[in-house]
């Protein structure tokens, strides 16, 4: 993966702000029209819902950031198979697991503050709207709803230069489990 960033944004951006298409039927394009709300929302209903988006946003930064720490990893370990010293290249190797093993370390450590923060957040939302709504993150239904995106990414038409789009599997980019280092 050559741009992490872009990754990272793609997949937020997917995320936190699905697209949404009008239909277009005969030449003629549906107007949308504002829906006026009939009644408040539920409060339990939306903080229920706040729930399930944080599940997939949390759940998609892990998967995201695990992806780019096993791609850097894999690197090195390439880098290091490369090297002509047999002691070099175990001890290149021992470092690459070091250091792998610290950024897992550090995800999982700024997932932890994420979800502090939001467990706050939510009981203050809980507070406003008083009602009490028990928290429920759920990260393994939100992996199986992340495998199920694609990607739209541009692609240019070798023999036109037009640039056109392609989809790609959410699972290039993400990764549901991180491996074990190899030895």
């Amino acid at each position: 993966m050559n741009n992490k960033g872009l990754a990272l944004g793609l997949t937020l951006t997917m995320v936190v702000c699905p697209l949404s298409f009008s239909a277009e039927t005969q030449g003629e394009t549906l107007a949308t029209q504002p829906v006026a709300a009939s009644k408040p929302a539920d409060p339990v209903s939306e903080l229920r819902n706040q729930d399930s988006a944080f599940s997939i946003l949390i759940e998609a930064f892990r998967q995201v950031q695990g992806r780019i720490i096993q791609n850097d990893y894999e690197a090195r370990i390439r880098a290091a198979n490369a090297l002509e010293s047999l002691k070099t290249r175990r001890r290149v190797v021992e470092l690459a697991n070091q250091e792998r093993e610290l950024r897992v370390h550090k995800l999982y450590h700024q997932i932890g503050n994420l979800n502090q923060t939001y467990d706050n957040t939510r009981h203050d939302d809980e507070r406003v709207a008083n009602v009490d709504v028990p928290v429920h993150i759920d990260t393994v239904h939100a992996a199986k709803t992340l495998m199920d995106y694609v990607f739209i990414a541009p692609a240019t038409d070798e023999k036109s230069g037009e640039i056109k789009t392609k989809t790609i599997p959410a699972s290039n980019y993400l990764l549901d489990k991180l491996p074990p280092p190899a030895e």
